[in-house]
């Protein structure tokens, strides 16, 4: 079967797990079939040439410049798209596609090839309607500039490699993440699935963190993995710790440990940590590699987990309970569904730091219970694991097939 899949991303260009969980599915749908990658152009370069992989797709930025620059990218994308359907793929297999020109999907699916999703994360609920191109081609009340643009773009729209209709029916086959990223994004009204499923991520290093050996430092530390920024909830934590050194633990520590890609949040993080006295008690160690980040659990007392938004599913409570860390999480999105509260984790709702603290004082007091939990969350851990998640994403993707055929 040949299958091309696209993304905006893909490694060893990477900010975040999907990417990871992409390119796994990738080798292994490659053992039995012909696969592609179609994905975006890496800013700056320096990314070797990888065989199969076309990074031919521009990345473009949310603003007013990515706007500016999403016809071209369009036009261009149309180019990559008539030399691929020379390669007659029979299912494309698309996954995060923020920021690249949507208008390759859409000539995909105009062609008649069977167009299929993983959906990730909330931009599959604005498909093709976000597009900073083919938002231009929709109706809408614009003004001035705005209206001269969208005349513009709809201009452009009429070339016969273009000529797209955002809102054309379109039959598909959706692979959710999550129960409640099913919930809570909206399928667009166009779309018509003929084939939905509820698959969970799995952690794509989850034997690194399965290995690690227990070794908690003498004073509490609390891990935080994931990237500085807004709504991955780092504040809720800082806030957590000056109150747990508050109380009974005044040697407890904060170890943060992932990118800081929006330099402004993150130095309002350091100035809040300041300003609640914890100078010398937040450690930053920036993005580490899945070994050593698993090394740095090894010595946690806690893994919190304190996003404020609507988490898929988040993966990092996954490895933590693999490394035996007691989890404490934010009960929300799809957290829940990976480690249940009290049973596998202790949740506390978004952005109540307060509760935060309780539930790590918990962890740290009521030593017996918490290592009950640890255990039970280890033991579901154990089911997210990568063999059986890439079988059934090679079942979702011939289901697929025929479904759509």
């Amino acid at each position: 079967m040949r299958i091309l899949i696209v993304s905006n991303l893909f490694p060893p260009v990477t900010t975040g797990g999907y990417e990871a969980e992409c390119s796994a599915v990738t080798e292994h749908l490659r053992r039995s079939h012909d696969v592609r990658v179609l994905t975006s152009r890496p800013r700056g370069g320096g990314v070797p040439a990888q065989p199969g992989v076309f990074r031919e797709l521009a990345l473009l930025s949310a603003d007013a410049a990515g706007a500016r620059h999403a016809p071209i990218a369009a036009l261009r994308a149309s180019s990559v798209v008539r030399r691929l359907l020379g390669w007659r793929p029979e299912l494309v297999y698309a996954w995060n596609c923020v920021g690249i020109p949507q208008a390759a999907l859409r000539l995909f699916a105009d062609a008649g090839v069977p167009v299929a999703f993983r959906a990730c994360e909330h931009w599959f609920g604005g498909l093709f309607t976000y597009d900073q191109f083919m938002r231009e081609l929709l109706p809408a009340e614009r003004g001035g500039a705005r209206r001269a643009w969208a005349a513009g773009c709809r201009a452009l729209n009429r070339l016969p490699q273009l000529r797209l209709d955002p809102l054309a029916p379109l039959r598909t086959a959706i692979s959710w993440n999550s129960h409640s990223l099913e919930r809570t994004v909206p399928t667009p009204g166009f779309l018509e699935p003929v084939l939905e499923r509820v698959q969970h991520p799995v952690p794509p290093h989850g034997d690194v963190f399965e290995r690690v050996r227990r070794a908690p430092a003498p004073e509490p530390e609390i891990a935080y993995v994931g990237r500085v920024h807004p709504y991955k909830g780092l504040g809720v934590a800082i806030e957590a710790l000056a109150i747990l050194r508050a109380g009974r633990h005044p040697g407890a520590r904060l170890v943060v440990i992932g990118p800081e890609e929006e330099p402004e949040y993150a130095a309002e993080m350091r100035a809040l940590a300041s300003r609640r006295g914890l100078d010398g008690a937040v450690s930053w160690r920036g993005q580490l590699s899945p070994e050593r980040t698993a090394l740095a659990l090894a010595g946690a007392s806690a893994l919190i987990m304190p996003s404020t938004w609507e988490e898929p599913f988040g993966l990092v409570a996954i490895e933590g309970a693999l490394a035996r860390v007691p989890v404490v999480a934010s009960d929300i999105g799809g957290i829940g569904e990976g480690l249940r509260d009290e049973e596998h984790a202790l949740l506390f709702e978004r952005g109540d730091f307060a509760a935060a603290a309780a539930a790590l004082e918990r962890v740290l007091d009521e030593r017996p219970a918490t290592a009950a939990r640890v255990e039970r969350a280890r033991a579901r851990a154990e089911e997210f694991g990568i063999g059986p998640y890439l079988e059934e994403q090679e079942r979702f993707v011939l289901d697929a097939r025929d479904a759509l055929a």
